[in-house]
């Protein structure tokens, strides 16, 4: 009962200015949630934008990483691989006929391969003559949709191209998605690390656990070591004359070195203090560690 006076205060007494400061300002956005049905709005907008960001930044991304590393199934493309080919050998065809009839000596050798290069080049350029006279206007337009048919065929290998890249990025791409996750996480976990055990002083940290009992342990050690061979008696005031060492505190050039009453009433309290953090704060060490002390 005497010792009730020595305990320290409370939580809430410890904390009362925390509660002076809250409580007026939760009433007041208590009020104005409610008031008008503020609350209602406010509670979808963030359970919209809450379902939203887990949509795009874990769900989706997590699920894609998984198909990829450990399922056959490839992402879906936004291309066609089979139309692709076919637009291909259809402007070939096309480049082939085109020079058969425009360039009738052209040795066949170098009509396949150019047909087969999709070479534009007497293309335009017997375009480019054509459109100076107005009678060849049907070859014009036969060689405009030739080439209609190469940018077809141009789009189509860049959606290709694009649909290889991001099949060969795509877990980088989802890595970073569940990037701002990971951060927004580790950043309400310091925040509510900071409030439960700064502000609310709910318990200790794993760190200040372990520095507490690191302290304790580092105090034991001082005593011990001071303690075994402590320096001797300083000379009284005035005097130049230095003690024998066999005179020093406790020390005796034949005895063992043996604690006093209160440095071994000292070293059990520190004794004590670490099996009290032992047993207060167990999920704080390793049942090895336990058993070791």
């Amino acid at each position: 009962r005497r010792l009730d006076k020595l305990k320290g205060p409370n939580m809430w007494r410890r904390n009362w200015y925390m509660a002076a400061a809250g409580a007026p300002v939760g009433f007041y956005i208590l009020f104005k949630l409610l008031h008008k049905g503020y609350g209602a709005q406010v509670a979808r907008f963030v359970f919209e934008k809450t379902t939203s960001f887990f949509h795009e930044h874990v769900s989706v991304p997590l699920k894609a990483i998984f198909l990829e590393l450990f399922s056959r199934q490839r992402r879906e493309t936004i291309s066609d691989h089979n139309a692709r080919l076919v637009a291909i050998e259809s402007l070939q065809n096309m480049i082939r006929d085109w020079l058969r009839e425009t360039y009738p000596l052209m040795p066949v050798i170098e009509r396949d391969n150019r047909a087969l290069a999709c070479d534009m080049s007497l293309i335009e350029k017997k375009k480019e003559e054509s459109m100076k006279t107005i009678y060849e206007i049907n070859s014009v337009v036969r060689m405009s949709l030739i080439e209609m048919q190469f940018i077809k065929k141009e789009m189509m290998n860049a959606m290709y191209a694009m649909d290889e890249m991001m099949t060969s990025n795509e877990i980088n791409m989802n890595l970073a998605a569940v990037t701002p996750a990971v951060l927004l996480l580790y950043g309400v976990r310091f925040v509510a690390k900071f409030c439960w055990y700064a502000l609310l002083k709910m318990g200790k940290s794993r760190e200040e656990v372990h520095a507490s009992f690191r302290h304790i342990v580092l105090d034991m050690e001082r005593l011990l070591t001071m303690r075994d061979r402590p320096p001797g008696v300083p000379p009284p005031l005035g005097t130049s004359a230095v003690l024998p060492q066999s005179r020093a505190i406790g020390v005796s050039s034949s005895d063992p070195v043996v604690l006093s009453s209160d440095d071994l009433g000292m070293l059990l309290l520190h004794i004590h203090a670490c099996r009290t953090i032992l047993w207060k704060n167990q999920r704080r060490f390793s049942p090895q560690i336990r058993r070791d002390v």
